[in-house]
């Protein structure tokens, strides 16, 4: 993706967090979890959108005289309180407004048991996320105090990029990490494309978030087996060279940033948020911080605007980053060598 937080005409920032507001210090602040409808109107993301003709300034060479006519089997996409038009599409794309995504999402969850704990929009509107938080927390047995809370990220676009998508994405209090991982034969996530036929696919999302407390029992034990197994430093070297692998067998001729990435991982399993630098638990916690918080996010030049500092652009670049994209694939590789 290559959107921002979409910031406003009036300085807004189109973006509401409960409690923390986790990586990036944007947007409204709730001193709790919000409802539905408190979601939507303090995230600013009450609006809709509709769908126009495509259409472009023709010359007739007949009659001499421009004509406007219009692009068989596209629309436009716009967002009616500012006139934006968000992307293009086929003529079959039925758009799903803000507020009946997070209907769906009500009914899918079982209704009163969702509650919102994030909700905002990237690019102007093009896309749309919200994550809400399910009853229970995970706990490690030595560890009483570092918890993990059960959510669910759900994400869909107006511009026609994105199917929309609900993830489990359990998240680690002490730090705000995003522990992404598939856990063998529970699927973790679905997708329902931009069809008229998207409501009936309810039947289907339920099932697979009816299946997030499965889900997290497996997380439990995953947590439980990684915190029972120390780490020493040999093993610590050879899972931070697998984890970032170089050809180069010479030290003085492996790539800096590799190194970088190394020392950085090796540094946050002894001294990360939470960690103690003993076991696997706190080896798989010291590459979600560096996912979540440290690593560096590729951004493109077009990406830069006028008035946007590149400390707001690199942090939002993170957000989408971890939320959406690559981070994730980081987590689970390391994840999966921790249990080989």
């Amino acid at each position: 993706m290559a959107h921002n937080l979409t910031l406003r005409a009036d300085g807004r920032t189109e973006f509401a967090s409960a409690i923390t507001k986790g990586w990036h210090d944007l947007g409204q602040l709730h001193d709790r979890l919000m409802t539905e409808q408190e979601a939507l109107s303090i995230s600013l993301c009450d609006w809709k959108v509709r769908k126009a003709p495509v259409t472009y300034d023709y010359y007739n060479p007949i009659t001499g005289e421009m004509e406007q006519r219009s692009v068989d089997g596209k629309s436009v996409v716009i967002r009616e309180d500012t006139g934006f038009a968000l992307g293009v599409v086929n003529d079959t794309h039925m758009d799903i407004q803000n507020h009946e995504l997070a209907e769906f999402v009500s009914e899918v969850c079982g209704q009163g048991k969702a509650m919102w704990d994030t909700m905002g929009s990237l690019g102007g509107g093009k896309v749309v996320f919200m994550q809400v938080e399910v009853e229970g927390k995970l706990f490690l047995k030595s560890r009483p105090d570092d918890k993990t809370v059960k959510k669910i990220l759900f994400f869909s676009s107006h511009d026609g990029s994105k199917a929309f998508t609900g993830m489990i994405t359990p998240i680690r209090v002490v730090c705000q990490n995003t522990l992404n991982a598939a856990l063998g034969k529970h699927t973790n996530a679905f997708k329902i494309k931009h069809t008229k036929n998207w409501k009936n696919k309810k039947e289907h999302a339920a099932k697979i978030l009816g299946f997030s407390d499965a889900f997290f029992n497996d997380l439990q034990i995953v947590m439980d087996v990684l915190d029972s197994k120390e780490v020493d430093k040999t093993y610590l070297r050879g899972f931070t060279e697998a984890l970032f692998p170089s050809e180069e067998k010479d030290i003085k001729d492996i790539p800096k940033q590799t190194i970088t990435r190394r020392e950085t991982v090796s540094d946050l399993f002894y001294n990360g948020m939470g960690n103690l630098g003993k076991t696997r638990w706190d080896l798989w916690n010291a590459v979600t911080e560096y996912t979540d918080h440290h690593a560096n996010s590729r951004i493109r030049t077009s990406r830069y605007e006028d008035g946007v500092s590149d400390e707001i652009v690199e942090r939002d670049a993170r957000f989408e980053r971890n939320m959406f994209g690559s981070g994730a694939a980081l987590k689970q590789q390391s994840l999966n060598l921790l249990l080989a």
